[in-house]
């Protein structure tokens, strides 16, 4: 194994890919991503959904979501490797007068900020989606440039469009600790020996905190159960299915592998301390969420009845990252020069990967992300971040109100 690179990427999931992709198309190729597990992207990105949506609280983020959308479109045509995104769009749908009102506003924010989205009527929503019982909604709007994509193959995108220009990607191969000197980060110790770096970026998904804390650096976040099934395969879903979320009953669902994908945002949420689970511990380690996806499957079928005779065929067993306020921690680790990590993906890791690959590589070449990236500052809970029970509770009532936080403004959107 090279013992040297000028940076380092800890984590070889969909953020730590995008972000050598992004490094190597600056000119940065001298870089090493470093993976712990024998097959790349195989614990938080493989149990993604893959949503790509728009609907978002925040500028930047809205911004973040539609350099996806553009790189995405583009992606194969400029590298040779297609990210397999589908532009079919989002369905939002409302079951209570409530929601319908609220949808008002997302509508209006939504076309004030340059995404198109438009209402529709039970017609056009029998015809984008015609397992749909329309006669159980109050009604929904569409965002057609929305869409979705299979979170492995953007990552094996990422990763091969990164390999072409250089980049070097080791699997089996586990972070032990960081090597710091006098303030500033010096390599990775792995556990097939030290890895000299000028600068190391940790993009290890709900394991970021782990590897962090080497370095005296403890992220705000909480590694949060998120769950989802696929079906087996149920005739008549067309190819310009869309995205659906009901919103309402904390749901979103879209097809796959010829049956459906769906996922729920749990009320009373599971955390991990990691810490205090074994060194070998998975994702696929999680018990099989099977009574969660039953309640997931009663709060849907009402509105898609197609779902109580389809069997599952598939668990995904995910983790999620959050921290108190729902947003992303991303930037220079404090008082260690040369080192950034990169969590708190919000269960919007693969609809973000692509800028947050693009502000760390602008970060390590340049100096400076390219955007005012306050908002998802480290360090912006201040003392705050050192009381894990306010983090973890914070955390915890973020996740569980997903989808009412999005009922009282124009918000997150899954």
């Amino acid at each position: 194994m090279t013992r040297r690179a000028s940076t380092v990427i800890v984590g070889g999931g969909i953020w730590g890919l995008s972000t050598a992709y992004h490094l190597a198309r600056a000119g940065g190729t001298d870089v090493q991503v470093l993976e712990r597990n024998d097959e790349l992207f195989d614990e938080t990105t493989s149990q993604a959904a893959g949503l790509v949506g728009q609907i978002r609280a925040t500028p930047l983020m809205r911004r973040a979501v539609r350099y996806a959308i553009d790189l995405f479109l583009g992606f194969e045509r400029e590298t040779g490797h297609d990210p397999g995104f589908r532009q079919v769009g989002s369905l939002l749908l409302a079951l209570t007068p409530e929601r319908m009102a609220s949808f008002e506003e997302h509508v209006e924010h939504a076309n004030g900020n340059g995404v198109e989205a438009r209402f529709v009527d039970g017609a056009e929503m029998s015809r984008l989606a015609p397992h749909l019982d329309a006669s159980r909604v109050e009604g929904g709007y569409f965002v057609p440039e929305d869409g979705y994509l299979d979170p492995r193959q953007c990552a094996e995108a990422f990763r091969a469009a990164a390999e072409d220009l250089g980049v070097r990607v080791r699997t089996g191969t586990a972070a032990t600790g960081l090597s710091v000197r006098d303030g500033r980060v010096e390599g990775v110790e792995t556990d097939r020996g030290l890895v000299e770096a000028e600068r190391v970026v940790v993009t290890a998904g709900p394991w970021t905190g782990i590897v962090a804390k080497m370095a005296g650096h403890e992220p705000a976040m909480v590694p949060i159960r998120h769950q989802r099934v696929t079906t087996a395969p149920a005739p008549g879903i067309p190819d310009h299915h869309p995205v659906v979320r009901v919103t309402d009953a904390s749901c979103y669902l879209r097809p796959e592998d010829g049956g459906y994908l769906y996922g729920f945002f749990e009320p009373d949420p599971t955390s991990y301390d990691l810490e205090k689970l074994p060194a070998g511990f998975k994702t696929s380690d999680i018990e099989r969420p099977v009574e969660v996806m039953e309640e997931a499957r009663g709060r849907l079928s009402p509105v898609f009845p197609v779902l109580k005779s389809l069997e599952i065929a598939h668990y995904k067993r995910g983790l999620t990252t959050f921290a108190p306020d729902g947003a992303y921690l991303i930037g220079p680790v404090p008082q260690v020069e040369g080192l950034f990590a990169a969590t708190g993906c919000a269960a919007l890791g693969i609809a973000g990967s692509a800028a947050v690959g693009r502000w760390l590589a602008d970060w390590v070449t340049r100096g400076d992300p390219g955007e005012d990236l306050s908002s998802v500052d480290p360090g912006r809970f201040g003392e705050g971040a050192a009381d894990l029970e306010w983090v973890r509770t914070e955390s915890e009532g973020f996740y569980g109100g997903y989808y009412s936080v999005f009922s009282m403004s124009v918000s997150r959107s899954r």
